[in-house]
């Protein structure tokens, strides 16, 4: 076959194949099984930041119901995740979403996707073979889950007006850092109203002036601060372009990384952010109606109104 007929039958593959991930994603955010089970509409968007240690998970419930669980923390968290989702009797996800492919982030998920399942799973791209992402492949194959890679720029639609959007992963990768694993995970946002709400993964200071070089829309009411508070990240010109008013700190208690670090957290209180941690708080919820938030942790709440 030529170069020429190789090259057309390429892209021929790679637009079928945008066309499948579009269609599907247009599916995610469209519909529902008429037998799935759910959240009921409430018109408000809610992020749970589950306390699963020394890892991250977040569960977002759009105000049209949709379930977004962002990340599933270590193996050994699968069971508390699944227990949450049970608690708060959540059926089928609509998505999973893998920021990068450490342990304390996918190891949860392969419990989650045995028990509950999801309709499609958004896959980091940065490779990092690990015994337990190869094995969360496994059951989602296994489950027939439709499997995309995340692409800088995309947009989902979670339904009455809330979107989640991609801000990375860094386009070309960002090589010779600390951790590119960390430097590449996929950064992201959701919008609803005022609200805004900024995940930044396990992003390095490397991965953050990225962002800013890339005139990324990072200015957020919440910031999932990167990296457990790890002093790689969370730089002062990034915490100025963001300027939250709320940060969560995702950690486990008494960790060997001493997270969260002392100057990172200073410089979050230089902005004027109030700061919650799992490790101190234990789980956290956010929910707004898009003119304010609210902050439920130990039973109580606190309220901040919308600039």
């Amino acid at each position: 076959m030529s170069a020429h007929r190789r090259l057309g039958t390429g892209l021929r593959l790679a637009g079928l194949l945008t066309l499948a991930a579009c269609l599907a994603l247009a599916w995610l955010a469209g519909c529902r099984g008429a037998a799935a089970q759910g959240p009921k509409p409430t018109g408000r968007l809610r992020i749970d930041f589950l306390d699963v240690g020394q890892g991250d998970a977040a569960l977002v419930t759009s105000p049209a119901g949709k379930t977004v669980l962002i990340d599933g923390g270590l193996p050994e968290a699968g069971d508390r995740v699944v227990a949450f989702l049970d608690e708060h009797r959540i059926g089928m996800l609509d998505l999973v979403f893998l920021t990068h492919r450490h342990a304390d982030h996918l190891g949860g998920l392969r419990a989650v996707v045995d028990k509950h399942g999801t309709r499609m799973f958004l896959d980091a791209p940065y490779p990092h073979d690990i015994q337990e992402y190869q094995r969360l492949l496994v059951s989602l194959d296994r489950q027939h889950v439709p499997v995309r890679q995340a692409i800088r720029g995309r947009t989902i639609d979670l339904g009455e007006g809330a979107r989640l959007t991609l801000l990375g992963p860094p386009e070309p990768p960002l090589t010779d850092t600390r951790s590119d694993v960390n430097a590449n995970s996929v950064a992201s946002r959701i919008d609803f109203g005022k609200f805004g709400i900024l995940f930044a993964a396990d992003a390095e200071a490397q991965t953050e002036r990225w962002l800013l070089d890339n005139q990324s829309n990072l200015r957020a009411t919440v910031l999932k601060v990167a990296h457990h508070g790890s002093r790689y990240a969370s730089t002062p010109k990034f915490l100025q372009a963001v300027q939250p008013l709320v940060a969560v700190v995702s950690v486990g208690a008494g960790n060997e990384y001493h997270h969260p670090d002392a100057q990172t957290l200073a410089r979050l209180e230089r902005m004027g952010a109030r700061i919650f941690r799992t490790d101190i708080d234990g789980p956290i919820a956010i929910e707004s109606d898009g003119t304010k938030i609210e902050v439920l942790v130990h039973g109580r709440k606190e309220v901040f109104q919308l600039p």
